[in-house]
């Protein structure tokens, strides 16, 4: 053989060494890189569950806000009309006290009038009562001055 057939073998084998240790390097690469990808995997499935549990927690506070919301709701139409009923509790009793204001200022007027019509019947009841008092005065002097006259007859 030749030396070019040496040479070409030695090529060869060269070549074929270096295209098996290259392809060595690529399968050591594409292990690593596999690996790489399986370590992520596994962080990404991590994350994935942490998320999924805070989804469900918060879901969780989600359906309890809504819950709360809706007994907040309720407890203001609650209040609301009760409100309602107190605002017009209020307006009815407040129209009661003008109408017994109102009732008691013309029982007062009532009796104003009525203590000035006894005093002035009361002025004219004296007033009688003094006539016929000194009527019944005079007819009893008179009466007595017959009476003597009556005697010294």
């Amino acid at each position: 053989m030749s030396q070019i057939s040496l040479s070409l073998m030695s090529q060869i084998l060269s070549d074929g060494i270096s295209d098996r240790h290259s392809a060595q390097q690529y399968r050591a690469r594409k292990v690593q890189y596999i690996g790489e990808l399986e370590r992520s995997i596994q962080v990404l499935q991590a994350e994935g569950y942490e998320v999924s549990a805070e989804l469900e927690f918060l879901d969780q506070q989600n359906l309890i806000l809504g819950m709360e919301n809706r007994a907040l709701k309720q407890r203001l139409d609650s209040l609301s009309q009760e409100h309602f009923v107190k605002c017009l509790e209020q307006e009815v009793l407040e129209r009661e006290i003008t109408r017994l204001r109102n009732l008691y200022q013309q029982q007062q007027h009532k009796q104003q009038q009525q203590q000035q019509q006894q005093k002035h019947h009361g002025r004219s009841r004296s007033k009688q009562r003094q006539d016929l008092d000194s009527s019944i005065a005079k007819l009893s002097l008179k009466n007595k001055g017959t009476e003597s006259s009556q005697k010294a007859r």
